[in-house]
C-alpha cells in the first residue's frame, strides 16, 4: 500500500467561521492550506437564520470550485434535539433541521454531522426510537436532495445519546434510506466516554469494536481532537493535538490509517487569535503522516511537558 499512500491526496482541515457569509469559509480553509473543511451553515445558537440568498451561495460554489475544496461537511446547529421529549423544542428541531439540509443541498455539501440528540429523562431506548423516526420523516420530505446524515459519536454528558457504538448501531438499523445515514468518528468523544485508543494495541481494539458494531465502511467523516478530561469521564472538553489526555499516537494511528483515506479528517480544537492554534495543530498532523521523520511543532504528552 505504499504506493498509494504516496498517491493519496491528504483530506485534512479544520472547522471554518462563516463569519461574513459561507462562502468565506472557503477562503478561511484555503489559507490555512486545509483540503477538507466543517463549517455550520447559519449561527449555531440560533433557531432561525438570515435567509442564504443566490449570490452567496453563487460565490460559495465559485470559491469551492476555484480552491479545489472538494470536500466540505455542515455541521447542524447545536439547539437541535431530535430525541426531546418537549414538544415545543422537538418540532423546532425538526424545522431547523429541514432548513439546514435545504442549505446543505443548495450549496452542495455531501454530508451534514448531527448529534444524536438528548432523551432529557425520557429514557435512551426512547429516544433512540425518536432520533430514528424524525430522521425517517426528514430523509423522506427532503426528497432527492442527496444530503447524507452523519451521526456523530458524543462524549455521553448528561442524557446524551450516541456515547455507546450500539445507540448509533440501533438508530442506523431504523432508518428506511441506508444510503443517506453515516457516521462522523469523534476522537475525544469516544475516549470521554470510554473506548481507549491512546495506544496502538488500544486504538486497534476500539477500531475492531467499532467495526463489529456498526462497521468501519459507515464512517465518513473523523474530528480530530485531543481530550482534556481522562478515559471515561462522560465530559467533552477538546483540547489541542498531543496537549490532552489522549496524546499523540492515536492521531498518529489515524493520520496512516489506510481505510481512512477517503475520509475527510476535520480539526475542531480551540482556534487562538488569528488561527494560529489551527496552524500548529494541522502541522504536528501532517508531521504525522508515515514516512515524514518527525511532527513539524512541538508534541505535548497529557502532562504537558514537550516530548
Amino acid at each position: 500500500m505504499k504506493n498509494d499512500f504516496h498517491k493519496h491526496r491528504l483530506l485534512l482541515g479544520a472547522h471554518m467561521s462563516i463569519a461574513g457569509g459561507v462562502d468565506k469559509a472557503i477562503l478561511r480553509g484555503h489559507n490555512l492550506g486545509c483540503t477538507a473543511i466543517q463549517m455550520f451553515l447559519k449561527y449555531n445558537t440560533r433557531w432561525e437564520g438570515k435567509p442564504l440568498m443566490p449570490e452567496e451561495q453563487e460565490a460559495f460554489l465559485a470559491n469551492r470550485k476555484e480552491m479545489g475544496m472538494s470536500h466540505c461537511i455542515a455541521h447542524n446547529c447545536y439547539l437541535i434535539n431530535l430525541a426531546s421529549p418537549d414538544e415545543t423544542i422537538y418540532h423546532q428541531s425538526l424545522s431547523a433541521m429541514r432548513d439546514e439540509m435545504d442549505r446543505s443541498s443548495r450549496l452542495r455539501i455531501p454530508f451534514l454531522v448531527i448529534h444524536p440528540g438528548s432523551h432529557k429523562g425520557s429514557g435512551e431506548g426512547e429516544g433512540i426510537k425518536k432520533i430514528a423516526s424524525s430522521l425517517n420523516l426528514l430523509l423522506e420530505k427532503s426528497g432527492e436532495s442527496g444530503v447524507m446524515i452523519l451521526l456523530e459519536t458524543t462524549a455521553g454528558q448528561g442524557t446524551g445519546i450516541g456515547y455507546r457504538f450500539e445507540h448509533l448501531a440501533e438508530i442506523l438499523n431504523r432508518i428506511k434510506q441506508q444510503n443517506r445515514i453515516g457516521v462522523c468518528l469523534d476522537t475525544a468523544h469516544i475516549f470521554a466516554a470510554g473506548y481507549d485508543i491512546r495506544t496502538r494495541r488500544a486504538y486497534r481494539s476500539t477500531l475492531e469494536e467499532f467495526d463489529r458494531v456498526i462497521g468501519l465502511e459507515r464512517i465518513r467523516a473523523i474530528h480530530l481532537n485531543d481530550s482534556q478530561k481522562p478515559l471515561g469521564s462522560r465530559v467533552d472538553r477538546h483540547e489541542h493535538i498531543g496537549r490532552g489526555f489522549i496524546g499523540v499516537e492515536a492521531f498518529r494511528c489515524l493520520m496512516n490509517e489506510e481505510r481512512f483515506f477517503n475520509v475527510p479528517k476535520i480539526l475542531e480544537t480551540p482556534k487562538g487569535v488569528d488561527r494560529k492554534f489551527d496552524r500548529r495543530n494541522l502541522r504536528i498532523l501532517k508531521g504525522l503522516v508515515k514516512d515524514n521523520k518527525k511532527p513539524r511543532g512541538r508534541i505535548y504528552h497529557a502532562g504537558g511537558h514537550a516530548l
